[in-house]
This record gives C-alpha cells, structure tokens and sequence, in this order.
C-alpha cells in the first residue's frame, strides 16, 4: 500500500493568499457590499406591545446566549397589563391587578397584583383558607406560594405564581378564581385590560348605627360605631388579632369593631365570657373567634376588639345582642342591645 504525505503549505503560499483576502475585503468595502447588490437598511426590531403580545426577551438582551436562543427557537412569553380599576375586596384585602404574564416554556404564570391589607392586624394572602387558582372551570391551576406579610392599612405589591398550567393554557381566556367553590370568589378575567372593573365579588356592607351593651352590675360597657356585613368569616388566636378567611356564599359576618372598658372597683375586675347575635325569627350563633377577655382594676380600655357572628346572608332587619360578663368570683351577668341590618 502506498501511503499518501499530507500536502506541506509553504510560508510563501500563505502570504500570498492573506494578501489577496486583504485586498478583496478593501475592494468591497468601498463599493458598500457585494457588487450589483445594494446594501439594505437594517430590519426593524419586534416591537413591545402597549397592553398584550408575545415577546421574546431573550433576543434583545444582547448577550451571546439569545444567539442561541433564537438559533433554537425562541422562548416565548406572553404579557398582559391592566388599567388601573377599582380594587375587589376579598378576604380583608382592597385587590387590583397590575399585570400577568405566561412564560411558554417554563409553564409559569405570573399574576401581579396591588393589595391593601384592610384589617386590623398584619396578615398575607396565605392566611386564607381558600383557593387560589388560575385556568377555566374545566382545570384550574392552584396557587404555588404564600404572598410576603403585609401590615394593616398598608398597599403593597405582591405576585402569586402558578406553576405547571396545561399546554392549551390561553392567558387572553383565563380567571384568576380567589375563593373556593361555593366560597364568596372575586373572579377577574385575565385577558380584559379592564379586568378590574368587571371581577365578581361582595363588598362590606356598612351598618348605620352605634351599638352600646352596657351592664350595670359588673360595670362592663361595649360600643362599636364600626358595624358591617362582610363576605369573609373571622380567624385568630383572640377577639383582636383577627383575619379574614373565605366564607360560604349564604353565609355573611356581622362585624362589630369597638372598645370595652370596666371601671369595676372589684378586686379581682371583670371578665367577658361571650357574645351573642340572634336575628328575629332566627338561630342564636356566638361572636367567632370567641370573647375571652379579663380587664382588671383600673385596666385600660381593649381597642378594636372584633365580635364576629356568622348569619344567613338573607338576614335583614333587627338583630338582638347579648353580652356575658361578670365580676371575678362570681356568676356572668348578660346585658343586652340590637342591631338593625338593611
């Protein structure tokens, strides 16, 4: 067999074929590209719509990666922003969509949202018991994790994510569900830049009116000027600290926020063992979380103190209040008081 000797390129070959690269490149720049072919203006770059669209935000990021993102298949997200509308309360929160977004994918949605925090105490999205959940009635995506705390009577910002929406996921059909099924829902649809203003949900009711239970015995006074109706039941440890958790939707909570104070002169002071709301011709139910609370002697006044009763939400007109409380080491004492509901 005869073996075959790679060609050797001598120094001088390779001179020459440099100078002659050199000389064509210097010639074709001084026409303005190749001959007989005109150099075109650059191609515009795809625009970012106003309101919705799919972009690409690897291709504009002008790293070498987005080369070989485009070379591959670009990864598409789709956007969606939200006019500023009025906010849904639900669950002790004032709620307003900023915007949403699809990421292809990943399978990830994105929902921004403003969120003012109306009750008393700090709390966050996650104390809820309800669902959260984003798709149509025939699937639905829950809610991957626990918005951050937000204080009382503070806005802030907030993103809840949805992982693993199904392939046919549309965001331009989509709800965004907050409430279970059968629960009081806020429903916002997605694809409506004006989604605020069209979502479904039960705002508080104010009842006008100022409540007294006043017990001449122990000395005990209850007065709440803050009465309403609220689509959310009360949650927490006591009477203060209470949230909101999603409530059925037959059911509403008259809430009483007011003061009880006691200037017994009884050694031990006073001590407040329950509340309870009786609508005419109906069912007595006890304040929720429940009342539990000792004032002692010269003690200062319970603030913001939460009597919550759960009631049909049919429930109209008066609404009769009872009172439990006593003096230490002796037996409780009921005062009572109305309501009237419109």
């Amino acid at each position: 067999m005869v073996r075959m000797r790679p060609a050797r390129v001598s120094s001088v070959t390779t001179g020459v074929a440099a100078l002659v690269a050199t000389v064509l490149a210097a010639l074709l720049a001084a026409c303005g590209g190749s001959p007989g072919t005109p150099n075109p203006d650059p191609a515009p770059g795809p625009a970012t719509p106003a309101v919705s669209g799919v972009t690409d935000p690897g291709a504009t990021n002008g790293s070498s990666d987005a080369a070989g993102s485009n070379a591959s298949g670009a990864r598409r997200v789709t956007d969606m922003t939200y006019l500023p509308g009025t906010p849904v309360w639900w669950s002790g929160f004032e709620i307003e969509l900023v915007a949403a977004r699809l990421d292809e994918a990943t399978r990830l949605v994105e929902v921004r949202a403003r969120l003012t925090n109306t009750s008393t105490v700090d709390t966050n999205l996650g104390a809820t018991r309800g669902e959260i959940s984003v798709g149509s009635p025939d699937h639905v995506t829950g809610w991957d994790n626990i918005s951050d705390t937000i204080p009382h009577g503070t806005t802030l910002p907030s993103t809840l994510r949805f992982t693993s929406v199904p392939g046919d996921f549309d965001l331009s059909t989509a709800q965004l569900v907050l409430g279970g099924e059968g629960d009081h829902q806020a429903v916002f649809a997605l694809g409506d830049r004006d989604a605020n203003s069209t979502a479904v949900a039960t705002r508080p009711l104010p009842v006008a009116g100022t409540v007294v239970i006043s017990n001449a015995h122990t000395g005990a006074r209850f007065e709440s000027r803050d009465n309403s109706l609220v689509a959310a039941a009360c949650s927490g440890p006591n009477p203060v600290d209470v949230t909101y958790v999603p409530l059925p939707s037959d059911q509403l909570v008259l809430e009483l926020v007011g003061t009880i104070q006691s200037p017994s002169r009884s050694v031990g002071g006073v001590a407040a063992q329950r509340a309870m709301a009786t609508p005419v011709g109906g069912t007595a139910v006890i304040a929720e979380p429940g009342l539990s609370a000792v004032l002692g002697i010269d003690a200062a006044p319970v603030r913001r103190l939460h009597l919550c009763f759960p009631v049909p939400a049919d429930t109209h007109g008066r609404v009769d209040l009872t009172f439990d409380t006593r003096l230490v080491g002796e037996d409780f004492v009921t005062a009572t008081g109305s309501v009237q509901l419109p």
